[in-house]
């Protein structure tokens, strides 16, 4: 899949900060996937609950596959909330993500995860 460039995606919507850990150690995401980069690294990609923006998670370094429950790198705790899913505003806000770091190809490993139980 071909990512969008930065003028491309900047044209369309714009990207802001999230509150740091300590205003926000945890949140909620409907509509979620987990995506892997060719990195290795995985990430939760979903909206936030409260107000339907798209989130990205730092990489996941815990999960619990029956709670839907994980720990990313920064420390926020991730509540996936419903059935997996993909959202427009999550998608954007990847790709973004994406171009940001340097991301050239990503895979939803989301079934995957829920099988095997681990990230």
């Amino acid at each position: 899949m071909r990512l969008p460039n930065v003028r491309e995606v900047e044209e369309v919507m714009p990207v802001w900060s999230v509150a740091g850990i300590s205003a926000e150690p945890e949140l909620s995401i409907s509509e979620w996937q987990i995506l892997e980069t060719q990195l290795g690294s995985r990430h939760f990609v979903g909206i936030d609950v409260r107000d339907c923006t798209g989130r990205v998670s730092t990489a996941i370094q815990q999960f619990d596959s029956t709670a839907l429950r994980g720990v990313t790198s920064s420390g926020r705790v991730y509540q996936l909330v419903g059935s997996q899913g993909c959202s427009s505003n999550g998608q954007y806000i990847w790709e973004r993500w994406c171009i940001v770091n340097g991301i050239t190809s990503y895979t939803d490993v989301t079934a995957d995860v829920l099988v095997e139980g681990k990230i």
